[in-house]
């Protein structure tokens, strides 16, 4: 498995640190998080890698035990539409893998148990 750091933007930083504040994670969910934030590199919007997860990002990912493959933009929460393929910052989903690289593998608990999540594509958009 890729473990790397998350790297994020200051906005993404607070949005995620007061939704775990205020939310109700499960503590795998929660422990993970918090830990991953504490450890993060947060730099400017600027300067961020093209492969990161980031807000207004269409990433491409897939469920490594099923190889079901799902794509989608992060947005605001207020700018969500799933229709229109866009997710909320704050869905599981995007907590999941905001702040990560192409590449990485990342565990995160859902109702069925934890799954493995593998990024296989980040366009970031302005």
């Amino acid at each position: 498995m890729i473990t790397q750091p998350l790297i994020m933007p200051a906005r993404e930083h607070e949005l995620l640190k007061k939704h775990c504040a205020h939310a109700t994670l499960c503590d795998y969910n929660l422990n993970k998080l918090t830990t991953e934030l504490k450890n993060a590199s947060i730099i400017p919007k600027s300067q961020l890698p093209h492969d990161v997860v980031c807000l207004s990002a269409a990433i491409k990912f897939r469920e490594v035990n099923s190889g079901k493959h799902y794509a989608f933009s992060i947005v605001e929460p207020h700018e969500a539409d799933i229709r229109q393929q866009k997710m909320s910052a704050l869905a599981p989903l995007s907590i999941a893998l905001l702040g990560y690289r192409k590449g990485a593998l990342v565990d995160w608990q859902m109702p069925g148990g934890v799954m493995t999540f593998e990024i296989l594509e980040v366009v970031q958009h302005a």
